[in-house]
Order: structure tokens, then sequence, then C-alpha cells
């Protein structure tokens, strides 16, 4: 294509787009929903290519005229869709007809903000079968054009919008997630915190009461001795022993469990699906490794001496509340301390159901 050609060709293109846009803001102007039919009926008015239109047109749409959907439909039948068309470039007619359908079947089953597109390319490929003039052509061609670019600043607007959506809750979900793990978690060990104890003890008690078969344990711990540890060493130096406690706590437990700190210095372990036994073994071998442990100021590297720590323990009754379990283990925390510290003791066996 020759310059010269290429820009008759823009500046012909150039000018039919102005009939697109003044039929776009007619559109709006007079509350029209924006389908094919309505679009073409005003495209056709304003770019002067349909007399009789004109004629008919013309009064509804000057100052403080209305044109309501019944008309513009009872016109469009009368003056266009009801016109003998002309003959005229039968191949770029194809060619664009069988484009738009191509374009419409892609569109297709797409995003519903992409249906009005799909529909406008529908109606087009089914009116440039019907041997349009060259005039019907060129509408067909800057409405198609209009509407592609119409789709694509849609498109690229939703494309920035849904990225920024997508980020914007992908943030909330994480802030969502570390708002309830901080919700539920002891900020200093990292375990459970006492609420979420609290509810996850009365789940297993529920579960007991509702199968007669399912059972739980309940190891209450205390550190021997913590406030004279804090009062000796410092209090950074307590914090670590309680980071330590929530490790070891955490490393023996599994996902049917829940280790909690309970308060202070003391903390607390659910087994799940566990008889005392387990639970005594379990509390024994935590005291144990405790015990083992050689501990070292952070900072300045002191050796401190040995910490350790008591354990109770109780089993679930069937029936029992989560108040009464808790009771239980607390009585045998107590006579742990009582008769010596560094050890456990289960609730009697005739407690035991």
């Amino acid at each position: 294509m020759s310059v010269l050609v290429q820009q008759q060709a823009e500046s012909s293109l150039g000018r039919a787009q102005v009939p697109a846009q003044r039929a776009w803001d007619a559109l709006s102007q007079h509350g029209l929903p924006p389908s094919p039919r309505n679009y073409e009926l005003l495209h056709t008015f304003f770019s002067g290519a349909n007399p009789p239109l004109s004629e008919c047109l013309g009064p509804c749409l000057a100052p403080g005229a209305l044109l309501t959907e019944e008309q513009a439909s009872a016109f469009y039948d009368t003056c266009i869709a009801g016109a003998s068309t002309e003959a005229s470039v039968l191949e770029g007619a194809g060619r664009l007809a069988e484009a738009a359908g191509a374009l419409a079947e892609r569109v297709a089953g797409g995003r519903e903000a992409l249906a009005g597109y799909g529909e406008t390319l529908s109606h087009w490929s089914g009116r440039l079968v019907a041997r349009p003039t060259a005039d019907e052509l060129m509408t067909a061609l800057v409405a198609l054009i209009s509407e592609t670019e119409a789709a694509q600043a849609r498109n690229r607007l939703l494309e920035v919008q849904l990225a920024a959506s997508a980020e914007h809750i992908g943030t909330l979900h994480r802030d969502l997630v570390e708002a309830r793990r901080a919700a539920a978690t002891d900020a200093l060990t990292g375990l459970a915190n006492r609420t979420t104890f609290d509810r996850f003890l009365r789940e297993s008690v529920a579960r007991t009461r509702a199968d007669t078969g399912s059972t739980f344990s309940l190891i209450l711990l205390d550190i021997d001795h913590f406030k004279g540890l804090n009062d000796r060493h410092g209090h950074r130096f307590g914090d670590q022993v309680l980071r330590l406690v929530g490790r070891l706590l955490s490393d023996k437990t599994t996902d049917r469990d829940l280790a909690a700190r309970y308060g202070g210095e003391e903390f607390a372990i659910v087994l799940g699906e566990a008889g005392i036994g387990t639970g005594v073994a379990l509390a024994q071998e935590i005291c144990g490794r405790l015990r083992a442990q050689r501990l070292v100021k952070r900072g300045t590297g002191d050796v401190v001496g040995q910490v350790t720590i008591s354990a109770g323990v109780a089993q679930c009754r069937p029936g029992e509340a989560a108040r009464d379990v808790i009771e239980r283990a607390d009585r045998a925390l107590y006579e742990a301390k009582r008769t010596g510290r560094d050890r456990v003791c289960p609730t009697p066996k005739a407690a035991v159901a």
C-alpha cells in the first residue's frame, strides 16, 4: 500500500470513527441499552448513509427530545432491517464476516464482561453475509474496530483490577492467617495459648461423651522453682527456659494432641486417644530430657544449674466435665511438687475408669 493510499485510508477511518463516538454518546444520553441493534441504528444515523432513517430518527434526537427503546426498535425494523441492500465488495464482506464469526466463537463462553462484545460480533457476522453495501461494510468495520478497542480496554483494565485484587486478597489472607495464628498462640513459646487450650479440651471432652470408646489424657506441668530462677538469673534467662520447655513439648506431641502454655511457668498437654499410662510415660520423658539439658545463659555464656519440671497426669472419665479433668490433673501435679519435685504423679488408679 502506497503512502498516499494509506493516508487516505487512515483519513477515511478517522472520519468514520466520529459517528461511532456520537452513537455511543447518544446511547448514554437517552438511556438506551448498548445492544448491537441500537448501536447500528444510531451509527447509521450519524454517518448519514440512510436518508429515510435520518428523516424518521432526526426529531427524536433533537435537543430536549427523547428516544425510547420501542421507537428505536421500530426505526431499526423499518429503515435498516427492511431496507434492500446493494451489491458491494463481497470478498471483503465475506472475510470480515468470517473474522467476526471466528472472534464470536472465541468470545462465546468467555467472561461475562465480554458478553456484549460477543453479541456485537455475532450480529455483524450475520449481517455481512447478506451482500452489504460499501457504506454498510464501512459501518460494520468501524463498529467492529470500536467494539474491539473497547473490549481490549476493558480486558486490560480487568486484568489490572484482577491482579490488584488478587494481590490485595492474598495480603488479606496472609494477614488473616497470621492474626488467627497469633490469637491462638503464645508469643513467647510458640505453643497454643490458654484460650486455645480451653477450647481444645472442651472439644475433647465432647468427643468422649459422644463416643464412649474415645478417651484422652491431660498432663499439667510446672517448672520447679521458676521464681528463684528469675530472681537469680534474670527474666531473659527465665524466658529462655520457657522457650526450651515449649520446644520439648512441641517435639513430643502429634497433630491429634495439643501442647499449650497454661499460664506463667505452667504448661499442659492434651493427649488424644491416650490412656493414663501413655500420659505418664510421656511426662516422664519430658522431665528426663529437661533434667539432662546443659543450660547456658545467652550473652554471658555462664553455665546454669539443672532445671527441672514436675507433672501431674489424669485420664478423662466418661461423662465428666473439662474442669473435673483439670482439677484431678492439678491435684496430681500438687502431689508431685509436695513429694520432692522433678517427678510425675498420676491420679490414683482407683480413680481411673
